[in-house]
């Protein structure tokens, strides 16, 4: 037992002196070069991803789009029906062909950016000059999973939004985003996104395996199988 207290207090102690050294500036840069760095990301204009989702078992094939700043649109289809979303800048859209919905209905405010598998609507991450969006971060310290020691970052988004990240210690990784639930049909549920299979694309890296869950549910998980980037997509492409 003994033993055991000493080695505990020794992993509190290193985690505690690692967390002082750093700050959450020193993490979000070393994150954003480990995705790549902020002139890569500049000059991607548009990202074209598909691959497929499981939501309960049951898999889907999607195609989602992208658009600086931030343009958005994403379809699941099968047997000849689809679930479309969007955003166009300015107010979102959805249609859903699986409950047989023929019009679109128009979303606003949150909803509008509220997409089903929880992804930011703005194409680049919100740690790229967060501050001059608007946003402020801030170090928790440490915590650790599956034998990883993780940086904790709280970011508040200049919507009042907010979320915690978790990034390996090691090479900035994120390996986890804790949040409320943006989707309507969720709402002021607890999530864990977590990221993994990070592969390099253009000189860009993304996660290419999404899994959601709330209260230790699996929800939802996103498989990546092609990204394209730059590929030319018409504004009017989003709009309702």
């Amino acid at each position: 037992m003994r033993n055991k207290k000493q080695i505990f207090f020794f992993i509190f102690f290193v985690c505690s002196f690692i967390a002082r050294s750093q700050t959450a500036d020193d993490v979000i840069r070393g994150y954003v070069a480990f995705i790549g760095g902020e002139q890569k990301w500049k000059a991607v204009k548009t990202i074209v991803c598909s691959g497929t989702y499981n939501y309960g078992g049951m898999e889907f094939p999607f195609t989602s789009y992208a658009k600086a700043p931030n343009l958005y649109r994403y379809i699941v289809s099968v047997n000849g029906k689809s679930f479309t979303q969007a955003y166009d800048g300015r107010q979102g859209w959805r249609i859903d062909g699986f409950n047989n919905e023929k019009e679109k209905t128009i979303l606003k405010d949150r909803k509008a950016t509220a997409m089903a598998n929880e992804a930011d609507v703005e194409l680049e991450t919100p740690f790229i000059n967060y501050l001059k969006k608007g946003h402020t971060a801030l170090l928790e310290g440490m915590d650790t999973a599956n034998s990883q020691t993780l940086y904790k970052i709280k970011l508040t988004h200049k919507n009042g939004d907010t979320a915690t990240y978790y990034f390996d210690s090691k090479d900035f990784a994120l390996v986890k985003k804790r949040a409320m639930s943006k989707n309507t049909e969720m709402e002021n549920t607890m999530l864990d996104i977590v990221y993994s299979d990070y592969k390099l694309t253009g000189g860009i890296k993304t996660p290419h395996k999404i899994s959601c869950t709330s209260e230790g549910q699996k929800i939802l998980v996103i498989t990546v199988k092609s990204i394209k980037l730059n590929s030319p997509v018409a504004d009017s492409f989003f709009k309702p």
